[in-house]
Parts: C-alpha cells; structure tokens; sequence
C-alpha cells in the first residue's frame, strides 16, 4: 500500500493523521469516511466555475468553526461568492461577481472528475495517478465559508465516481452529452450527515436511487471511454432490425392463416343438424315442418306449446297462432329417447309470403270466403287471374258462396274451392300454387210451406228439419230446433200481399244452408189462379219430357186424385192428369170417361203440397205450382213431382 502525501506540502504523513506533522495543514477524513462512518459521495454544486471551488488558502485559526479533529478551519475562497450570491443553476459565476482568481494550474485544459487525478487522460485507468505519486484529490472544498469543512462529505470510493457535468435530478448537467455513474448505495445516516439544501447553488445530498444496468459495453467500463466523442443514442444493428422485421412478417403471417381458419369455420356450408319451415297440414292448418338428422324415432320436440314426435326424421309442430311474414326465430326443445342427448336449438324460419282463406264471413249475410294475402313489399301476387293491390304488405280478396249454399237439402254437402295464384318476389323466382277450401253446409229441408205458398188465411206453418245442435233463422227471428233437429212454427201474414223471407241454418265449423221462401196472400183462391194463369204455365207434356232446366218454372195441371196422406204439416197426393192437361197415354174407366179423364196411372204426377190439404181420393182437382225433381219410386221408376202453391177443386 503506498504510503499518504499531504495535499499542500506533499511530504509524507503518517495513516490515519488528521494535520500534517510538517506544515500543520488540517487534512481532510480518509475517503469514504467522516465523524460517524462512512459517508456518501459528495456532490458538487452544479453551474459554479470549477477553478474557483480549488483557490483556497492554507487553514488558520482564525474561524474556529473550521478545525476538524485539531487542524484549523479553511479561509474563505478568493473570489468565492457568499451566501446572498450564490451561483443560479446553469449561469456562470462571473455575472454575479467579481472576476476569478487566476485558475488553478493543475486544472487548466482538464475535465474534472471527482475522486479522479486530473491527469487521467483517455484510455488511463483512474487509479493511475496514485501509481504515479501525483496528489489525489480526496476531498470538496465547501461553496461558502458558512458550511464547517467537518461537514462537507468526502468524496465516494473508486467504484462510485461521479462524472462532473452529468445532472443529478433536478440540476442541469454542465456538459451535455456527457455520461453519468450514478451512487446507488442506500446510506442510513444520509439525513444526519447533510443538511438541507437552502436553494439553488448550495451542495445537494445525494440522491438514493437504484438504477437499471447499463446496457452499453462502454460504459460499464469508464476506463474504456474515449472522451473526444461524445456518446450519442446507438442506432440498433441492422441485423437485429432485420429479425425484427422477420418476426413481425411471421406473426402476421400467422394471424392472417388463423383469421382464414376461423372464416372458413364459419362460412363454409353444412348440413344443419335441424332444419324447420312453415308449411299447411292436411286441415288447412298452419305448422311447422320439423326435420332432424340425429333425431331417432321417438323423439318428442316442442316449440312453445306445441308438441309432436319425431317419425322418419319429420315431424309436424302445431302453431298456436301463425307465423309473421318475413324471419322468425324460435327454439326448438329436443327430447332424444332412452338416454340420448337432450338440447335445446334455434331455428330461424323465413316466411315470404301467405295466401290462407279465411271462413269467418262464411255466417255473413251474404256468405263468402275470404282469401288473406300477406307478402313482402314489391311483391306481385295474382289471385284467380287477377292482380291484387297490397296495401302495407297485405291484401283481402272476398269470393262470394251464397248460391253454392242457397237451397234445400236433406244430407250434408261439401262447399268446396280451388283458388289458383301466382306469387313473384321482388328478389326471387315466380311461385305458383292453389288456395284450396273445402267446409261443410248444414243440411235443412222445409217442409212446409215449400218454396212457394199462396194462402188466403194470414198465417201458416214453417216446418221441417235441419241438422242437431244447428241454429234456425227466419229472417232476423230465431226458430226453436227440437234435439232431434226438427222444427214447427206458425208464421202469421199481417196483409194481403207477396212476400218472401230466408230460412237459415248455422253450424259451428259448416257453412249455412239457405232456403228462400215466397209467400203470397190474397182474398180468394180465384183470383190466385186467373194470375198464375198469366206466367204461361207448363203442361204435363213438357214434364214428362223432363230436363233439368225446367226445375222450378210454373206449372199447372188437373186430374183425379188417385191417393193422398199427410206427412207431418205437408199433404202427399198422386194426381192422375186428365188428357186436358196434356196426358195421352192409357184407357178411360167408365166412371173417367164420362169426366173426361184418363185410365187412372196412366199420367200419374206426385204433387206435394206444404199445408193442410183437404182433398181425398177420388176428387178431381187442379193443381197450381213450380216444376221440382223427379221422385224415385220404390220400384225405381221415376215419377214426375211438382211443389203445390195452392189448389182448387174442379178441373180447369
């Protein structure tokens, strides 16, 4: 270990001393150490004129603030600034003083480095100058003679050396660009051993941070550092900025293939495993046409509160109520038998259009169906040959019945219509298809009056039978219907005068039956029969040669009564037309002939008169009435039948 020089004499003095034994100089604590152990590095005041901090007189006694351990305290600087005017951060110390001292020339030319011998040069280790003898600097003079020298902290070990110029936090550096070694070791006592700095240009503690590792060679070796460049940002090598361009390339590559994996995930089509669309069952009614490829035989699915069962992969869901035009989305419950999987999935049902009638105004006054068209907006629909107008996506078109169930008849038919249309979207191909309607009519037959009664009494009968559990109208006045479907009321005539009202049975689910009836009173049965006479009346010949279009056209004809019976409130006769009617067949009995009339069968006609009629047989009478259709005898011959308005006895 060399042995220790006084910094003033530069003779050499024992360890451990505190004044030089030679020139009686106070020498400063060992580096690193102070009254209470090892001390911080110092810091010095960044922006005073580094030569001025060195101009200092040997110590005297004359301040006894400034003896340490014995040595006398140090003489203010020459040129030094006081406390009122120390130097602001950055400024030169010249601005607010008196000039400089003449510098110290050991440091002309030079770069101070704390704890650093002045000569170390570029590529010189620090530790060189003690090698060499030179003195080290191992102390920091104070910035004003009011801090006591036994204050000042000494400079820090060789292995945390600061670079002067290099900025502290929260003081401008004095050489920018210039690089710094930061202390980082934590010191307990830092608090005790310095005070406080009052302002800017008084000697800062050191600051305890931990800063990262240097990442440059360079600089984790000083001794290396060649001071004539100044250490700027190093640009990254391009071998590096390569790779990094090449990994950026591979990520993206990689997120452009797994974006495409996930598309073709999604978009690629497959068979759904349940697919459901809204079709009509056999009744008319709306369901939903289910089909399911995993599904086995007996598997229950349900949608709201409809439910049926899966059969060869189909299965048909009733609807409560029916699906609104365009998407609808529904979830569909699957029960899978035994332990199969149960889920519960979501279909999505499109409907474009529909065409559905609509039986409700078939009880109207005047009967009719009702087709409902509901369709997408620029939608063309064509129903029955014509284009129908939609308003706000929908359209009803009305088709009257009421002569398709205007009539008598004594068994249930069947109302039926096929309805054809044609169906163009405004973005898909023409659909063509047929709305079809098939109801019941209720059955009723009138016996009594029949379709046409002449009376000279005001009132009459209405009777006959109609189907159980229907309701009966004549006109707006309800008729009592006995359960077996029979009825009986008087109806009275207030006037003489012609009139004509409707029978009408209804059935819940049936179309009505509709039966008009004529009547007529007048004041004497004379006067009916010389104004029938006027409407051109048919004879037996034209009768006999039958045909379908004279079916409800007067008629008149006179002929012995060969038979008669009542039949609940009607009266049955088998007439025998005399020749004067037209009869031509047969031979004349003795008791015909003087009458004029013919062998009784030979003409034989079945009159059926709604009312009470007093005639027996062998009367001779004349029947007035309308052309009805031909009764089949139990025999299978076919006799002429005729509805009686009226009759009077006599021959015509």
């Amino acid at each position: 270990m060399a042995p220790m020089h006084c910094p003033h004499c530069g003779k050499p003095i024992p360890e451990g001393s505190v004044a030089c034994p030679h020139c009686g100089a106070a020498l400063a604590p060992p580096a690193g150490s102070g009254p209470h152990g090892p001390r911080p590095a110092a810091r010095t005041m960044v922006g005073v004129a580094l030569p001025d901090l060195l101009r200092q007189s040997p110590p005297t006694a004359a301040d006894p603030r400034g003896a340490v351990h014995g040595g006398a305290a140090l003489p203010p600087m020459a040129g030094a600034p006081g406390a009122a005017s120390r130097t602001i951060v950055g400024m030169p110390a010249a601005v607010f003083g008196p000039a400089p001292a003449p510098p110290d020339p050991r440091l002309a030319g030079g770069t101070l480095v704390v704890g650093t011998p002045p000569m170390a040069g570029p590529g010189a280790r620090l530790d060189a100058a003690a090698a060499q003898g030179a003195p080290p600097l191992d102390h920091t003079v104070p910035l004003a003679p009011s801090i006591a020298p036994g204050r000042a902290p000494a400079p820090p070990p060789a292995a945390s050396r600061t670079l002067v110029g290099v900025a502290r936090p929260g003081i401008a550096p004095l050489a920018p660009g210039a690089p710094a070694v930061f202390d980082s070791a934590p010191d307990p006592d830092l608090e005790a051993r310095y005070q406080p700095a009052a302002e800017l240009g008084a000697t800062m503690a050191p600051i305890r941070a931990r800063v990262p590792a240097l990442r440059n060679p360079a600089l984790m070796h000083p001794q290396r550092l060649n001071l004539k460049h100044r250490l700027g940002p190093l640009p990254p090598p391009r071998k590096r900025a390569r790779t990094s361009r090449r990994a950026v390339a591979v990520v993206a590559a990689g997120g452009v293939l797994a974006l495409g994996a996930v598309l073709f995930a999604l978009l690629w089509p497959s068979a759904p495993p349940v697919t459901a669309r809204a079709r009509a069952d056999a009744g008319g009614r709306e369901v939903i046409e289910l089909r399911c490829e995993t599904c086995p035989d007996g598997t229950a699915v349900a949608v709201g509160e409809g439910r049926a069962t899966i059969a060869g992969r189909v299965a048909h869901i009733p609807l409560a109520s029916p699906l609104s035009v365009g998407e609808n989305q529904m979830k569909v419950a699957i029960d899978r038998p035994g332990s199969g999987r149960d889920e519960t999935v979501g279909v999505s049902i499109h409907v474009a259009y529909r065409i559905r009638p609509d039986l409700g105004t078939l009880q109207g006054e005047r009967p009719s169906i009702q087709v409902v068209i509901e369709a997408s907006k620029g939608t063309q629909v064509v129903l029955d040959g014509k284009e129908v107008a939609l308003t706000s996506g929908r359209a009803i078109e009305a088709i009257d019945v009421t002569e398709a169930v205007t009539g008598l008849s004594d068994e249930t038919k069947t109302l039926s219509r096929q309805v054809p249309y044609t169906v163009t979207p405004p973005d898909g191909p023409r659909e063509q298809g047929m709305v079809s309607v098939a109801v019941g009519i209720a059955p009723l037959v009138v016996e009594a009056p029949g379709p046409s009664v002449v009376i000279d009494k005001e009132s009459f009968v209405l009777a006959g039978r109609t189907a159980r559990g229907a309701q009966l109208f004549a006109g707006a006045h309800p008729i009592a219907v006995r359960p077996d479907g029979t009825f009986a009321h008087v109806m009275n005539v207030s006037s003489v005068g012609a009139t004509q009202f409707e029978v009408r049975a209804k059935m819940q689910g049936m179309a009505p039956r509709i039966a008009k009836i004529a009547v007529r009173r007048v004041d004497r049965i004379d006067t009916a029969a010389k104004e029938f006479a006027a409407r051109s009346p048919l004879g037996y010949a034209a009768l006999a040669a039958g045909g379908a279009d004279l079916i409800g056209k007067p008629i008149a004809l006179s002929g012995e009564v060969l038979e008669t019976r009542r039949q609940g409130y009607s009266t049955l006769l088998l007439l025998s037309v005399s020749p004067a009617s037209g009869c031509k067949e047969g031979g004349a009995t003795a008791a015909s002939a003087g009458a004029g009339l013919r062998a009784p069968g030979a003409c034989k006609v079945r009159l059926v008169h709604g009312a009470e009629n007093p005639a027996q047989r062998g009367d001779v009478l004349t029947a007035y009435g309308t052309v009805a259709p031909p009764f089949a005898a139990p025999d299978g011959v076919a006799i002429p039948e005729v509805w009686v308005e009226f009759t009077q006895k006599g021959a015509r």
